[in-house]
């Protein structure tokens, strides 16, 4: 279930790059009806904050259990070895 959050992420960080160009080459060309793209771009930044949300709150240690705030080789807490 991460990988598909973490595929998600990078997929709706795309699309927002996507829509938020498509805005900018329509308002040099002074075609002000951007209100698709803007929608598409929040809704697409709102999917990533909550994919991004939900990797660091399922992001536990194994073997207390307990939230780990990095991604390093150890638990800060049990100071264990993570795989």
């Amino acid at each position: 279930m991460k990988k598909t959050a973490k595929w998600l992420a990078a997929i709706s960080m795309l699309v927002f790059v996507i829509a938020w160009g498509i805005m900018g080459v329509k308002l040099l060309d002074n075609n002000y009806l951007i209100t698709t793209e803007a929608y598409t771009g929040a809704i697409s930044l709102a999917v990533f904050f909550v994919c991004i949300f939900y990797v660091k709150i399922t992001n536990r240690c194994p073997h207390c259990g307990k939230i780990r705030q990095s991604f390093g080789a150890y638990c800060p807490y049990c100071g264990k070895q993570i795989n």
